[in-house]
């Protein structure tokens, strides 16, 4: 299963510091989601492990990360291959880091293989598992790099209720 995935964030340190902070495993791989442990084998080669699965399957894997490109302060590929009983992925992840007035913008894109059991089973929740994991892995990168944490997405409770006001005309103020 591919599972290809792209986005870009904003954070407040400069492009020398944000490009530092991702290719540091040291200082990047303890805010992945599920975050176990580290194994720092030499500057471009390392070990992260994680728990990994869907909620019903869960188990630790260890992945391999190799920097196969690195153009400081504006460019880092790494390829990754992660095994666990369950399946296997394999991916490249490639950051973009650009300056900018106040701080930089990451552009990151990510090309994956999934397959396996895991992959099989949890076809249907897979891809929205990765994104929010996605999501959560930036919002923590964002956090460690001087950035603000983005508002958090209206509570349905709170669309339901504005979207019934604007289906019956009614403002946000206070009823009269």
């Amino acid at each position: 299963m591919n599972v290809d995935l792209d986005g870009e964030f904003d954070t407040a340190a400069s492009a020398d510091e944000t490009f530092a902070f991702i290719t540091t495993p040291e200082k990047f791989a303890p805010v992945l989601p599920y975050f176990k442990g580290l194994d720092v084998k030499d500057q471009r080669h390392f070990t992260v492990t994680l728990e990994v699965g869907v909620p019903q399957i869960r188990g630790r894997a260890d992945v391999d990360a190799e920097l196969v490109e690195s153009e400081a302060p504006s460019r880092a590929v790494y390829v990754i291959k992660g095994r666990h009983a369950l399946g296997m992925m394999d991916s490249r992840m490639t950051f973009t880091v650009a300056p900018k007035e106040a701080g930089a913008r990451v552009v990151w894109v990510t090309q994956s293989v999934v397959s396996g059991t895991l992959a099989s089973l949890a076809q249907g929740i897979l891809l929205p598992l990765a994104k929010r994991q996605i999501k959560s892995l930036v919002q923590a990168v964002r956090m460690e790099l001087g950035g603000e944490a983005e508002p958090a997405a209206p509570s349905l409770v709170s669309r339901g209720t504005s979207s019934l006001r604007g289906l019956f005309g009614k403002s946000t103020g206070s009823a009269r």
